[in-house]
């Protein structure tokens, strides 16, 4: 065997090839024949490989660029059923990223910079079958910024943690100029609408996502039939690189006052108002990085087929604020929230907040007209500094037409109510899961094995900054390292939690407030109180969990849990990864320790998650110190994060 490393070397002086002997030092000069042969085989050929595909590579390279940095969002977002019907063997999907700066993009005309994935926005179309394994081949092309990729709601429950992008917590991010891959067995029993965006900083905000979609048999055999599925993305939008906003942000004076969106797009593209008092060119950096382009806003269009049952996906992939969404003179019925099937719902329209995807079957219901608003009502009661060149209710079109040009859209909108004062989000007692099963702590009892309170708050401590807060710590990113390395790797020498001496369920160093669940299987009960007066969307990552209760208003009482109280869904309650929590309300939710790894759970309100409303899962700390499959260049950019920092 040979060391790791070690790239044995050919003696090309003396090897044996059949009965002789041939090499630099052959005592026999060959005949001019077999030289010439041999320069034939062993130089022209490859030679002339070499330079065909070299102009291979350069003809495909060329036919991979895009004609224009929009995504063509109706052919990309655009699934083939039958494909991936087809499709019964597990396999291996690559895709490759190549991250860059966008100079001068405009999605609703206003120029600005961008950071995008292979030169494009919004971000492509990752698509697999359960049981797949996705390699995302991701390149850092940027000169002076790291990058991760976070896929956000699957599992990452086949032992790898590591994969789950989410920058100084379970991966060091990837430094500029580098690359990584992530490797992800995708759960056979995981499918739905998820998306994928970076975890590093306010990049998301800035172009970083697109949509994934997980397609499964399993699914088809519980969903009636449909003809066309295709993703819809919605996003608040900035006309400003985002991390200029944070000094602000942060600042005392500020008091956790969240900058207001500019705009909001559908599928990339949006239409702004220029003619507002209140609009300011923003100012636009790094001209010398990535490529100058003209922006070209228009309206964005959904074309779909008539006489067809469609499906569409629609995620809030936005940095901050809810939306609620509708299509004129057509019903969504409801049958997919956060990759969970649910008992089929029919609503006029459905609120999203930041995270959140609902899948549903439009059911249109006037065949006259063959073009129809989309609405994307964004709630002016989520922002505390007015915009008014922000005009929230944002739209699309739906249409029938195979013409195209569009006639005006004369389609009439469902009764609106206007927007919600409390910041509120469709109510998950709406939604039920279908075939969905909760469970139960030892002995069958409805009270879990293990019960966190969190308590959350916005407050004005040291420096007089105004932080989020879970039960009165503030996450900081760690400068030197990632938790999952520290702990991983030194489990009982790292400054955040010693595994053999600490054995609380909670410990608070360095900023790194850890849940520890070290009991493989135990059901675990998370009771959310929001003390603040604003809503926060929660996120947990590599988990779902049931939606058990929602407080209006209040805090949880645990008589809640006795047999004969019925204000608790023990049957059937969704089952997702991202919740929101009223201001002064609470909820209380459910999951089970059984994935290893340290995972996430932070408010998905971008501002909110730089101002520290975040803290950590280290689950079954036992397990995952003891892999020794952690990817080499996972470990690589950690140990260059250590050097560079001491």
């Amino acid at each position: 065997m040979f060391r790791k490393g070690y790239i044995p070397l050919l003696n090309v002086e003396t090897f044996s090839l059949g009965d002789g002997k041939y090499g630099l030092n052959s005592s026999r000069r060959r005949p001019i024949w077999t030289r010439l042969l041999f320069y034939i085989l062993c130089v022209a050929i490859p030679l002339l490989i070499i330079m065909f595909g070299a102009r291979e590579f350069r003809i495909q390279s060329e036919k991979s660029q895009p004609r224009s940095w929009r995504l063509d969002t109706q052919r990309n977002y655009t699934m083939n059923r039958g494909y991936w019907k087809k499709e019964n063997k597990s396999q291996d999907r690559h895709y490759y990223f190549n991250i860059t700066k966008l100079v001068e993009g405009g999605p609703d005309g206003v120029i600005r910079n961008l950071t995008v994935v292979n030169g494009q926005y919004p971000g492509p179309l990752i698509e697999a079958n359960a049981g797949d394994t996705l390699w995302i081949h991701v390149n850092n092309l940027m000169k002076d910024e790291p990058v991760t990729i976070h896929c956000h709601g699957l599992f990452f429950n086949n032992e790898d943690n590591f994969n789950d992008g989410a920058a100084g917590i379970n991966q060091c991010p990837i430094p500029a100029g580098d690359h990584y891959t992530y490797k992800i067995k995708i759960d056979e029993k995981q499918w739905g609408t998820y998306w994928y965006h970076s975890h590093f900083s306010t990049q998301y905000a800035d172009g970083l996502f697109g949509p994934l979609v997980i397609h499964s048999r399993e699914e088809d055999e519980v969903l009636e039939d449909y003809d066309e599925d295709m993703v819809v993305m919605v996003n608040d939008y900035y006309h400003n690189v985002a991390s200029t906003y944070l000094e602000n942000y942060m600042s005392p004076e500020n008091e956790n006052t969240e900058p207001t969106p500019n705009n909001a797009l559908i599928q990339g593209i949006g239409t702004y108002n220029h003619d507002s008092p209140m609009y300011m060119a923003p100012h636009v950096e790094q001209r010398d990085e990535g490529e100058r382009q003209e922006a070209s806003p228009s309206m964005p269009v959904i074309n779909l087929k008539p006489g067809r049952k469609s499906r569409l996906r629609l995620i809030n992939a936005g940095f901050f604020a809810p939306f609620e969404f509708s299509v004129d003179q057509h019903t969504l019925n409801i049958i997919e929230a956060d990759g969970t099937n649910t008992v089929p719902k029919e609503v006029e329209s459905v609120a999203l907040s930041v995270g959140q995807r609902y899948s549903f079957i439009l059911d249109r219901k006037d065949t006259e007209l063959d073009s129809f608003w989309i609405r994307a009502r964004f709630n002016e009661f989520c922002f505390k500094e007015d915009d008014i060149s922000f005009d929230t209710e944002v739209r699309a079109i739906v249409s029938y037409s195979e013409n195209k040009k569009y006639r005006a859209v004369e389609s009439k909108g469902w009764e609106y109510k206007g927007p919600d004062p409390k910041c509120r989000d469709s109510h998950q007692s709406l939604f039920k899961t279908l075939n969905g099963k909760v469970p139960l702590g030892k002995e069958n009892n409805r009270r879990p094995d293990t019960l966190v309170k969190l308590n959350i708050a916005f407050l004005t401590k040291e420096r007089q900054l105004t932080r989020g807060y879970f039960n009165d710590v503030t996450y900081y990113p760690l400068k030197t390292s990632c938790s999952l390395y520290d702990l991983a790797f030194m489990p009982n020498n790292n400054t955040l939690r010693l595994l053999d001496s600490e054995d609380k369920l909670e410990t608070k160093n360095e900023n790194q407030y850890l849940i520890n669940l070290d009991e493989r299987g135990a059901v675990v009960d998370l009771v959310l109180n929001n003390y603040d007066d604003g809503a926060h969307p929660f996120h947990m990552h590599g988990y779902k969990f049931w939606v058990l209760k929602e407080g209006e208003k209040g805090y949880f009482n645990e008589d809640s849990y006795a047999l004969d109280a019925s204000d608790m869904d023990f049957d059937n309650p969704i089952y997702r990864d991202t919740i929101n929590v009223n201001g002064f309300g609470y909820a209380v939710i459910r999951f089970v320790a059984n994935n290893p790894g340290v995972w996430p759970f932070h408010c998905h309100i971008g501002w909110h998650m730089e101002a520290g409303l975040l803290l950590q899962m280290n689950i079954l700390q036992s397990e995952y110190s003891k892999w020794q499959h952690f990817p080499f260049a996972w470990n690589n950019h950690c140990q260059a994060t250590i050097k560079s920092n001491h």
